[in-house]
């Protein structure tokens, strides 16, 4: 899915532009909230573009936990199986001041 800027669209709602206090709000389909990995209380950032266009992105992105970081690794060492062809090792020569 495109839009007439170029860019990307990976999801589309119509969303209702509700009360809040002296503010107005929008409710952000959970869908979007998986995918951006947010949850109540993430703090997020509101632009305004010159087409009059509104933008809120992620103030910043979630990091992940060494604990994640681990299983994705385990994730991605599993698929390699010990019939996988790997290269040798190339020698590239010294180069440079280097000391080895």
């Amino acid at each position: 899915m495109g839009n007439k800027k170029g860019k990307d669209v990976l999801g589309m709602a119509t969303v209702t532009l509700s009360k809040w206090g002296n503010s107005s709000a929008i409710r952000i389909p959970n869908q979007f909230l998986k995918r951006l990995n947010l949850e109540e209380g993430a703090e997020l950032q509101i632009m305004m573009t010159t087409d009059n266009e509104i933008l809120i992105r992620p103030s910043s992105r979630p990091e992940e936990s060494n604990e994640d970081l681990r299983a994705h690794l385990k994730t991605l060492l599993d698929q390699i199986k010990p019939e996988t062809k790997r290269h040798e090792e190339v020698d590239y020569g010294v180069e440079g001041d280097e000391l080895i």
